[in-house]
């Protein structure tokens, strides 16, 4: 069996940073397995159901901050994986999915655990590869490095995400007597440089003008992790009346000088009629408020979405500007240019603090 191509797939993970697989058994994917657990710097976990083992690695992936790569057989198992995979796609949380399969003359020929597994993803991965199904061509070998770096590169690359690998494999599964995994061989690693986008001083005196147009200034952070950074920008906007700052349940940004209760008023149009912007600024993923959602739709303020890269979601229905920045960055550099009225923060700090002076005797007092 061919078990150098395999040996060097895991290499060239260990070579970019992954440590951590979860393998899902089965015979087919057993040579995977293997070149897996046999590299001493890999720590390998077996969980047999598919669909534990992808929400697991992908909680891993999320806290870790680097792939984790999942490894399962053929057939149905692969498809076990699908809700964490979409999961993980709009999480953009990156994932190595490496599913086994049958050799292609195979497909469609009713043999057993054989499904097609080409792109089983679809649309909810970043892209799909097919292994090589021989290597008796050195192009091949070459094939099957490119397709694992350009894998484990697409999955660490902003928005980061889910990738797929396919890989057909004929018996023998497991390795004869004298046959072993090779990881001293050297194996081509493509590597990367990042460059920081940095607003120009032209850039800034434009966004300097153009914010001079607008006095009710909203800025709605997105799904993300705890940024000390931007918590910081955001709390001097805040607490110098630049903008408002509404915090929604999972942007993790909350602090005493952003707005954090709107879902206990900004549904009420008697209320929120006095709180539409006349600019939208957002950064981060999704927002889980329905009603702020709803609010700023039909608010029909213009709306600034800064991101690093990737496509831009219109989600309010009124994209005006794709900022591509690092949004702590965009915001220390544009900062002082937001003035607010200090009327409309006041009426959405003063509605915030009625709630939250009312909230906690609400439920102290409520039936259960």
């Amino acid at each position: 069996m061919h078990l150098q191509p395999l040996a060097d797939l895991v290499s060239i993970c260990v070579q970019k940073g992954i440590s951590d697989v979860i393998l899902s058994p089965g015979s087919r994917c057993a040579p995977i397995s293997l070149a897996f657990i046999r590299h001493p710097k890999i720590h390998a976990r077996t969980i047999s159901d598919e669909r534990s083992a992808a929400f697991i690695a992908l909680g891993m992936a999320q806290q870790q901050e680097r792939p984790v790569v999942l490894v399962c057989t053929s057939g149905s198992a692969a498809y076990n994986y699908a809700p964490a995979v979409a999961e993980a796609f709009f999480q953009q949380i990156p994932l190595i999915i490496i599913t086994a399969d049958r050799p292609p003359e195979w497909i469609d020929q009713w043999d057993g655990q054989t499904i097609r597994q080409s792109q089983i993803y679809g649309k909810h991965v970043k892209a799909s590869f097919d292994f090589p199904d021989d290597f008796n061509h050195k192009d091949k070998i070459w094939h099957s490095h490119r397709i694992t770096n350009e894998a484990i590169l697409l999955a660490n690359q902003f928005p980061e995400g889910p990738v797929h690998i396919n890989v057909p494999l004929r018996e023998p599964f497991y390795p004869k007597e004298g046959e072993f995994y090779d990881f001293e061989k050297p194996v081509l690693e493509v590597g990367t440089v990042s460059a920081q986008t940095v607003l120009s001083e032209e850039t800034k005196k434009k966004m300097q003008v153009r914010l001079a147009n607008y006095k009710k200034i909203l800025i709605v952070p997105g799904q993300q992790k705890p940024d000390i950074g931007l918590v910081k920008i955001i709390n001097y906007l805040a607490e110098n009346k630049k903008a408002v700052v509404v915090t929604d349940t999972i942007s993790n940004l909350q602090s005493e000088y952003t707005i954090n209760l709107h879902d206990h008023f900004i549904g009420f149009e008697q209320i929120s009629d006095n709180l539409k912007p006349d600019l939208i600024i957002s950064f981060g993923k999704s927002i889980i408020s329905k009603a702020l959602k709803l609010f700023l739709r039909k608010s029909k303020a213009p709306h600034w979405h800064i991101q690093p890269g990737g496509y831009f979601p219109d989600t309010y229905q009124h994209l005006s500007k794709a900022i591509h920045s690092q949004p702590e960055q965009f915001l220390n550099s544009v900062g002082e240019f937001m003035n607010s009225d200090p009327e409309f923060v006041e009426k959405w700090e003063s509605t915030n603090t009625k709630v939250n002076a009312h909230l906690g005797p609400i439920i102290s007092n409520a039936a259960y």
